[in-house]
């Protein structure tokens, strides 16, 4: 958590530091505007895990599970409460995230390659925008909360054949997410979005086997990065 905060720190002195070499031009964002981005947005998990269990063994020591990455469509939504205030909503059309294990060999086992799963991660978030409704660039701080939802959950096929896996099972994650981004104004109704969030997201994966029931705990605390093109309305 801590280099998390420490890499946010760091993206946000930078857009912070660009946003001051822009000179003022027209209108940027003002209250009452609408502001739709739409973009490539990928999530990158800085996931850990406890060990893998089962209730024949118990811990296995040595063992752990990850999460890869993935890109999507992703939009967000920003109403501007003032010229410095706005509330965000963020979307996104599904991720789907490969699962893998790591340290079953120790144990007489090959399996690497656990499933897959989808998952959506809505968050709303509060933002504050730098400089005033004339800048051409705003550089922006944020926090909110996150709703993470699991679905199309599948086991591989060498989980399936070597552990008799079945019945995959992640419990959807409600989390707080922190921000930073940068709008640079094109015109009166067009801008040019980079940003990033990280968010907490936690969950508890199981799924039955021939040694009983096994679970793992993870953190899968994300870095979402976005860039993408804005219109205001």
């Amino acid at each position: 958590m801590k280099s998390a905060v420490n890499s946010l720190s760091v993206f946000s002195s930078v857009i912070f530091a660009l946003g001051l070499l822009f000179a003022h031009s027209a209108v940027s964002h003002e209250q009452g505007d609408i502001i739709l981005r739409i973009g490539a947005t990928n999530v990158s998990p800085d996931e850990s895990s406890t060990v893998i269990s089962t209730t024949a063994t118990g811990a296995l020591a040595g063992t752990s599970v990850g999460v890869g990455n993935n890109t999507q469509l992703g939009l967000n939504l920003v109403y501007m409460l003032t010229d410095n205030w706005g509330l965000e909503a963020l979307a996104a059309t599904p991720f789907e995230h490969d699962l893998s294990a790591a340290g079953l060999s120790q144990y007489g086992f090959s399996t690497t390659d656990l499933g897959d799963t989808k998952q959506l991660p809505p968050t709303v978030s509060a933002l504050y925008f730098f400089g005033d409704s004339q800048s051409t660039v705003r550089p922006y701080l944020g926090l909110g909360v996150n709703y993470t939802l699991f679905f199309d959950k599948s086991l591989s096929g060498q989980a399936e054949s070597e552990l008799s896996a079945a019945n995959l099972d992640l419990d959807d994650s409600f989390g707080v997410s922190a921000r930073a981004g940068l709008d640079i104004k094109l015109n009166d109704r067009w801008l040019l979005n980079a940003s990033v969030w990280n968010i907490d997201i936690d969950t508890d994966a199981d799924f039955d086997s021939a040694l009983g029931r096994v679970s793992v705990g993870v953190d899968v605390d994300p870095w979402v990065y976005m860039v993408s093109l804005g219109y205001k309305f």
